[in-house]
């Protein structure tokens, strides 16, 4: 399968829907004028890739390499199935959204809604992984149902709302609502985000098998996989924390019936 490298020559004039930009979609494409001859939608028209981006063919396997500030750039990643996307800069809103697999690597910050669904879809993430190096917008993984998140910086409000199962680590701040009408799921802060005691439990301390696990399986996943400019140190800090240490653990959102679990270290 074809791998390719697209570097931003010029900023779009508008928001652009940038669907189509996948591994996926490139890998039985061997000729680089096809791709500058894809479309992609901005606004109410249409533009080729081959206006905005430089295109050129990699040695890796099954990967799309991004460079450029791709914040006008959203759902990038829709419906991943296999592969991995790695993005050098930001990139918009609805990054990764309904993925079932593969990988996306964010190197910048990431816009709102990033692997929640879109439309009037109701099932965001099921499968893969995302790493954002720096920070998220609003509603990171709302309506999660499998896969992991991981995110070196802060989240905005609403992370994990409406979440069914998948795991999300938040290595800085997160905003307000975190975990709203979380159903099932994980969702990993380092410090315990304010919640409404009505809808969630008061913080227990435990310890767990599970969570050094969790740390232990990241941390090699991440050695093997990452691109050179992403380590993950923060996130796995936090999990080695919580696996050396113990950690709180807060259950909900008891308005919706769930047994969600927020987790951060003692």
């Amino acid at each position: 399968m074809t791998s390719w490298l697209l570097e931003l020559r010029q900023q779009p004039t508008c928001d652009i829907d940038a669907s189509v930009m996948s591994p996926m979609t490139f890998a039985s494409i061997s000729d680089a004028d096809e791709i500058k001859r894809l479309p992609l939608q901005c606004g109410d028209d249409t533009c080729p890739i081959g206006e905005l981006f430089s295109i050129s063919k990699l040695s890796s396997k099954n990967e799309l390499r991004l460079v450029g500030d791709l914040s006008r750039f959203h759902r990038l990643g829709m419906q991943l199935r296999s592969g991995r996307i790695t993005i050098k800069g930001n990139v918009g809103d609805y990054a990764g959204t309904m993925m079932s697999g593969g990988e996306i690597w964010i190197a910048g910050a990431a816009g709102n809604f990033l692997a929640a669904p879109v439309d009037s879809f109701r099932s965001g993430m099921s499968g893969g992984r995302i790493v954002v190096r720096d920070s998220a917008g609003n509603h990171v993984g709302h309506r999660m149902r499998r896969g992991e998140i991981f995110i070196e910086g802060s989240a905005g409000d609403f992370v994990g709302s409406h979440q069914i199962a998948g795991t999300i680590v938040v290595a800085a701040k997160t905003g307000r609502s975190a975990a709203y009408a979380m159903r099932r799921g994980t969702l990993v802060v380092n410090q315990p985000p304010p919640l409404s005691r009505t809808r969630f439990s008061d913080p227990i301390e435990a310890f767990s098998v599970i969570s050094p696990l969790l740390g232990r399986q990241t941390k090699a996943w991440a050695s093997a996989n990452a691109p050179s400019q992403f380590a993950c140190k923060n996130v796995i800090q936090l999990l080695d924390q919580i696996a050396d240490e113990g950690f709180r653990s807060m259950r909900g959102d008891f308005a919706v019936g769930g047994q969600g679990e927020i987790l951060f270290p003692r």
